[in-house]
């Protein structure tokens, strides 16, 4: 597993370091030995396959919001240790963590800065864990292939968009070129579709009111796009409640996670070529 890589030279009054340093020395001699003992109990669900659960999640974001990053990095290392595989790391780790802080901003339990920090935190490890992350499959299903291209985007306004990031490393690392445009200006996705081919738009919604934007999003990239067969995909936190939507905004499918929007993606970006052959 990739080491989380860590320099810091910040000056931090005594007082804080302190608070630091008792919070550290809890992660290192309590928290995580029992996290470690609670994995290995004969009893829980999945034994002896190491896993995330929402206990992780739980403590992991709030490890993100400690003045000091080693905590969260502690606890990051320790699953990486007893056999996390990077891709539940991605998804059942930082992805649910980024959602879990935004819920405590929206009831004021952290600040926004907080949150941002938590976030730049989850960036931060997600370009550290890089290599080993694409090294898992070293592109071996590329071979042979015709190259494929993926726009990801979010609807302009969006404030956190990292599940957005996660995604496009999904795809980077199953060789396709992917371009993410997380909170974009308005009209930047139609310009990018404009100027540059893609097989695939991929958009994400969070909100109820994005409903209507996410539809005009829709038609313009159709109409804007270089690809006259373009496949729209969508997803985000609005459609895991809301599947229906996609077929009600005129796209061609939606996925839940990142492994599913890959295999939907192939599958189109396929059905697109046997179309253009015959």
């Amino acid at each position: 597993m990739g080491k989380i890589s860590k320099s810091r030279s910040d000056k931090v009054h005594p007082t804080v370091r302190a608070e630091e340093q008792r919070f550290l020395s809890l992660v290192q001699s309590e928290i995580i030995p029992r996290l470690m003992e609670a994995h290995r109990q004969p009893g829980s669900v999945l034994a002896g396959v190491a896993m995330i659960v929402p206990a992780d999640v739980e403590l992991f974001a709030h490890s993100l919001l400690d003045p000091s990053r080693d905590p969260a990095e502690i606890l990051l290392q320790a699953h990486c240790e007893r056999g996390v595989p990077l891709d539940a790391v991605y998804l059942e780790l930082f992805a649910p963590a980024a959602r879990l802080l935004g819920e405590m901003w929206l009831v004021d339990v952290c600040s926004f800065s907080q949150v941002t920090l938590g976030l730049w935190r989850i960036r931060g490890m997600m370009h550290d864990l890089s290599p080993s992350f694409h090294a898992s499959t070293a592109g071996q299903s590329a071979r042979g292939r015709a190259e494929r291209r993926i726009l990801l985007a979010s609807l302009p306004g969006q404030q956190h968009t990292l599940g957005l990031s996660v995604l496009a490393e999904f795809f980077r690392r199953d060789a396709w070129i992917a371009l993410c445009i997380p909170s974009p200006e308005p009209g930047l996705t139609q310009a990018t579709l404009s100027a540059h081919w893609f097989d695939v738009f991929g958009l994400s919604a969070s909100m109820d009111s994005e409903v209507g934007d996410l539809e005009k999003t829709v038609r313009a990239a159709r109409k804007t796009s270089q690809n006259p067969r373009l496949t729209v995909l969508v997803g985000g936190p609005l459609l895991l409640i809301r599947p229906e939507l996609s077929d009600m905004i005129g796209a061609d499918g939606m996925a839940a996670d990142a492994p599913a929007a890959l295999a939907l993606a192939a599958r189109l970006v396929q059905l697109q070529q046997e179309v253009r052959l015959n």
